[in-house]
């Protein structure tokens, strides 16, 4: 039976594997550009969310890895844990620190999972689920003022599962979807520019074909779980980004636009809402067509805006994304399932933690009782004497 205990194990590993793997991404990332495959924005894109995938399911990864040992299925020392491998290195003098101060690490997490269910521990988890529930609402909000401006918008085509919607209250195109339609709503300024309209649907309709507004619903439905962790958070941005770099690729791939007029539109839909200073709650599961944010947070904004036109003026095609896809996510998962087996509690105890564990011992009692002769050695007098 999976009791309290069991489940904030769970958290705090999804939590701690996920800053592992955002760290490991921009190292990757890095390598990445080295290597001249910047533009492969599609793949990276993959990658990103297959991972998240990965990080999401690691505890009940981890639990089948245990319960493989526990049957027989795989002998403990098949499995690793980073634990031992610490331990191991201390011990065979990889690297230089207190012992005391080196357990004490290594049980900072158990420590972590005790103090959770003090009175401290639990004041904070009450903040936690505080945050979490405001940002529900927030979310919830937003859906019913998204509602709203669908309800009042105006019907205009429909092609199979996708309705066309016209809107007199927004300025940023963007799509979204209900539970059985898909739905695109374009201002109806955009009516009197033919070319940025045709540009702007075929934006929309990329949206809804990679699966991005679904996406963006699940990250909107996570995000109370984790409004607390940094790496949620730059996770999402880096996601967000390359979803736009991607899908601007896709239409001027299928469409073969001009890339000016393809820049023009971006920056004219920019300028509606900067000027309209209305759009609505980000936490809305809606794709736009641009980012548009107040002064104070406007400034990642206008970076992705400036990476976008980038793109899509050095208009280099990326070739076989699938192919790519599989290359780079194949050691990306492999390396977030090794992590999320690694940071598991170790079981019983090993040799080498027991070593490590008398060391500690021998320093506690050195440092109460004084100097404590090596065994086998005899103890040499002081100086002086």
């Amino acid at each position: 039976m999976i009791n309290a205990s069991t489940l904030l194990d769970a958290y705090l590993d999804v939590n701690v594997l996920l800053l592992l793997v955002c760290v490991l991404w921009f190292v990757f990332s890095r390598v990445l550009d080295r290597l001249g495959l910047a533009h492969a924005v599609t793949a990276r894109l993959r990658m990103l969310r297959s991972v998240f995938i990965a990080v999401l399911m690691a505890p009940a990864f981890a639990a089948l890895i245990v319960m493989a040992g526990q049957v027989g299925f795989a002998a403990p020392a098949q499995t690793v844990n980073l634990t031992d491998f610490i331990v191991a290195q201390y011990l065979q003098g990889r690297f230089a620190m207190n012992p005391s101060a080196l357990e004490e690490l290594l049980l900072l997490r158990s420590r972590l999972a005790e103090a959770a269910f003090t009175p401290a521990g639990r004041a904070i988890l009450g903040l936690i689920a505080v945050g979490g529930v405001a940002c529900f609402l927030r979310l919830g909000w937003s859906v019913v003022r998204l509602c709203r401006i669908i309800a009042e918008s105006h019907h205009w085509r429909r092609f199979g599962r996708v309705e066309l919607r016209v809107s007199d209250t927004i300025s940023v195109p963007f799509s979204t979807r209900g539970l059985r339609r898909r739905i695109v709503v374009l201002p109806s300024a955009m009516l009197e520019r033919a070319a940025d309209l045709r540009i702007a649907l075929a934006h929309e309709l990329q949206h809804l074909r990679q699966g991005d507004v679904e996406w963006e619903l699940a990250l909107g439905l996570i995000r109370p779980l984790f409004w607390w962790n940094p790496a949620f958070h730059i996770w999402r941005q880096q996601v967000e980004e390359l979803r736009e770099l991607s899908c601007d690729r896709q239409v001027l791939a299928r469409r073969h636009y001009d890339v000016s007029a393809y820049c023009d539109c971006l920056l004219r839909v920019c300028q509606d809402g900067l000027r309209a200073r209305r759009f609505m709650a980000l936490e809305a599961p809606v794709v736009a067509l641009v980012r548009t944010e107040n002064r104070l947070f406007g400034g990642r904004s206008a970076v992705l805006l400036k990476r976008r036109m980038l793109s899509v003026i050095e208009g280099r095609a990326e070739r076989h994304p699938r192919l790519a896809f599989a290359i780079l996510s194949l050691p990306a998962l492999a390396v977030t399932l090794t992590a999320a087996v690694a940071i598991q509690k170790p079981g019983d105890w090993s040799q080498d933690r027991i070593m490590l564990s008398t060391i500690v011992n021998l320093e506690r009692l050195q440092a109460v009782n004084g100097p404590v002769p090596s065994f086998g050695m005899p103890a040499f007098a002081a100086p002086g004497n």
